[in-house]
């Protein structure tokens, strides 16, 4: 059987690219009974594995070189062909593209009666901003009295580090005076150990609220948890809630979205009558500069037909919600805020607050304080 064997085997010498070469064993075709085959040696894993970390390594130092390209052109961009000139003009633009930012370059105005072309703009207060709504909406005017007061707010994402710049975020945030929006009333489950919790959340308007027991009879399917939109936990027992990971999924309550927290009663009015503010950064468009730095969002503040001190709390909630968010360095995070409504009326009215961060503003109050003083 030996003999015949050594027949059979054939040595074949296959050339590789490299220097050195391997000989492969093959074995012919032959019916013999008990006869072992032998396996070729394989190589493709090692050489598969070198491929993989070169496309890696290419991948990177491409991104790299795309970034820079990209941060290149942002800092100093070619200049527009003069055909996409006289679209822009033909469109409205100008022949400089716009900032997505508003510059707040003029002085303040001397006397009630200026034009916006020479002094900036005039910065109202919260209540001052609801009266020309309510002027402009009058049922003799607009005829909206009731409509929705939205908040344009804008906000400036620039990171800690230098030429760094933060993501786009969305932000439950809370609305403690209630108003009709459209919006189906929210399902919370909430979970603590203490009674004091636990009641702070039943009184804040929880549909059901529950300890250990609670947690047990959800992991042995005794509650429905498809009825429920939100799960809210609290810090003293967000351990012991491991054993629900599997069966609440994406609905677990997690730190990072705002459901475990210490402030229970807080958290379910956020998200029993809370809106979600969804942050954006503009995308590059022809006719406008690009800015990593500039994002806005879009809020319901309240209805019309409101009292002003509901209004304002409701803004209040909303700007200290967003301010959360902000990175830990010098300068303002929400720069300006505007207050307007959907409808015939294109004007938006800018409003001043203690949270924003309006640096002239705040100047020129100083200024007018220490004149009259």
């Amino acid at each position: 059987m030996s003999s015949l064997v050594r027949q059979m085997i054939r040595p074949i010498r296959v050339g590789l690219h490299h220097k050195s070469s391997i000989i492969f064993q093959q074995i012919q075709p032959f019916p013999v009974q008990g006869l072992i085959s032998i396996l070729p040696l394989h190589t493709s894993a090692v050489v598969e594995r070198a491929r993989q970390s070169t496309r890696l390594r290419k991948r990177k130092v491409y991104m790299d070189n795309k970034k820079k390209k990209e941060e290149r052109l942002r800092k100093n961009p070619p200049p527009i062909p003069h055909k996409v000139q006289l679209m822009l003009k033909a469109k409205g633009f100008g022949s400089k593209p716009i900032d997505w930012r508003a510059r707040d370059e003029k002085p303040f105005p001397f006397d009630d009666t200026w034009d916006e072309q020479w002094f900036t703009w005039r910065r109202l207060s919260v209540p001052e901003a609801l009266s020309c709504l309510r002027e402009h909406y009058h049922p003799t005017q607009l005829d909206n009295p009731n409509g929705i007061v939205l908040a344009r707010i804008e906000i400036d994402m620039s990171a800690s580090r230098k030429e760094k710049y933060i993501e786009a975020f969305t932000k439950m945030v809370p609305l403690y005076n209630a108003f009709e929006r459209g919006v189906s009333e929210k399902m919370i489950l909430a979970f603590a150990k203490n009674e004091e919790s636990l009641d702070a959340a039943r009184n804040a308007g929880a549909t059901k609220v529950g300890g250990l027991d609670l947690i047990e009879d959800i992991s042995k399917g005794k509650v429905e948890v498809i009825d429920y939109d939100y799960f809210l936990a609290h810090d003293d027992i967000s351990l012991e809630l491991r054993p629900l990971l599997g069966v609440l999924r994406e609905k677990f309550p997690k730190k990072t979205l705002g459901t475990i927290g210490t402030d229970l009663e807080k958290m379910v009015k956020t998200f029993k009558n809370g809106q979600l503010v969804e942050v954006k950064k503009p995308k590059s468009t022809l006719g406008y500069n690009d800015d990593p730095a500039f994002g806005y969002c879009e809020a319901q503040v309240g209805r019309l037909g409101m009292p002003d001190d509901q209004i304002f709390e409701n803004f209040t909630n909303i700007l200290e919600s967003l301010r959360e968010s902000a990175p830990k360095r010098s300068g303002g995070f929400i720069t300006r805020v505007q207050f307007y409504m959907d409808g015939y009326l294109k004007s938006k009215f800018s409003v001043h607050h203690d949270l924003i961060d309006d640096a002239k503003y705040k100047a020129q109050i100083k200024n007018l304080n220490a004149v009259n003083q």
